[in-house]
């Protein structure tokens, strides 16, 4: 077996072969496509590594998409650069060879280059592979997630608190609608929102314009994205960014609402029924709301989501840490600028 390992654009026939092998596997997933690979070339400060483990018959056995991720510029950027894999690795038959060798090729490539790794899993693994994941440094820890299977429209709402039931009720009656964004401009109105949300309340980083303007160029008009707006007045008042897994799997990427300025047509509460309605009525069976947090660490956002119906599950997250003591000067110095509202 060998591995290659892309960084710049894919021939068509790649691309072909990649799309083949996620679609045989039960654990595809959009997040390990080439449409993701393609969206992550196209954004400043994102570097996509695509590592393709092949066969001595030259047949795809694995990809394992990495991104890796720097915020700001200069020097103090490249020593926080941080590696992120969403979803992956998808290996043949879970193959704890394909996955070691992997893993591996991952960490001499990227081991020096990043503060850490982390890989938000969407499936559980087995002892095997989580052993093989511990050999290389990634330990498995805690992570909550919420599972929505969708079978109707009707039975999705069944499944809601009544609360919510009663929120989704008010907030359109309330003459607020729910619609597919259509134009780059209607993309930018939801970005506005996210930059507040995530520079003023959630204090955490967030991609830059180029990620939504390239995803909705890239995914919404090819059928493998999502994005809702929450209109009231004329106005976006909240919306949602979801990948499309096609005939699979449903996201909630990014979500807001400014549900403290508009209370009565409940922004938030409307983005995810928006979605949730969506995935049911074009045969999406499973909505992924993207995480919970830690089980140990009380979440709003958990509460939140939970009242929505749904299976809570424990996928968990893998993290290896490649430089311990910077690690720790650099969680400092964030804590210290989340607190000045710096970041």
């Amino acid at each position: 077996m060998n591995i290659q390992i892309q960084t710049t654009t894919l021939a068509k026939q790649q691309e072909l072969t990649i799309n083949e092998f996620l679609a045989s596997h039960p654990c595809n997933t959009i997040f390990q496509s080439p449409d993701f690979y393609n969206l992550y070339l196209s954004v400043k400060n994102y570097d996509a590594y695509y590592f393709l483990l092949y066969n001595d018959s030259e047949a795809i056995e694995g990809v394992l998409l990495a991104v890796t991720i720097s915020e700001g510029n200069g020097l103090v950027s490249q020593m926080i650069k941080r590696c992120v894999i969403q979803g992956g690795p998808i290996v043949k038959d879970d193959n704890p060879v394909s996955l070691a060798l992997l893993l591996k090729t991952l960490n001499k490539t990227l081991g020096k280059k990043t503060l850490i790794a982390q890989f938000r899993n969407y499936r559980f693994w087995d002892e095997k592979a989580i052993k093989v994941f511990s050999e290389n440094g990634f330990d498995l820890h805690n992570h909550l997630n919420l599972i929505h299977k969708n079978t109707s429209p009707e039975e999705t709402v069944r499944g809601m608190s009544s609360s919510r039931r009663r929120q989704i009720r008010k907030g359109l009656e309330s003459g607020a609608i729910i619609k597919s964004a259509t134009s780059i401009a209607e993309v930018k109105e939801l970005y506005n929102l996210l930059y507040i949300l995530y520079r003023e309340r959630i204090r955490k980083p967030l991609p830059a314009w180029p990620f939504f303007e390239e995803f909705y160029n890239q995914l919404v008009l090819s059928g493998k994205g999502v994005i809702l707006l929450v209109y009231f007045n004329n106005k976006v008042i909240g919306g949602i960014v979801s990948p499309v897994t096609p005939g699979k799997i449903m996201y909630e990427l990014y979500i807001c609402g400014l549900y403290k300025d508009y209370p009565h047509q409940f922004p938030n509460v409307l983005a995810t029924w928006g979605a949730l309605e969506w995935a049911a009525k074009n045969h999406i069976p499973t909505f992924d709301f993207m995480g919970l947090g830690k089980p140990e660490i009380p979440y709003g956002v958990r509460d939140f989501k939970l009242r929505f119906g749904g299976e809570q599950v424990n996928y968990g997250r893998f993290g290896r840490r490649n430089y311990h003591i910077m690690y720790k000067i650099a969680e400092l110095g964030y804590n210290v600028l989340r607190g000045l509202r710096r970041v």
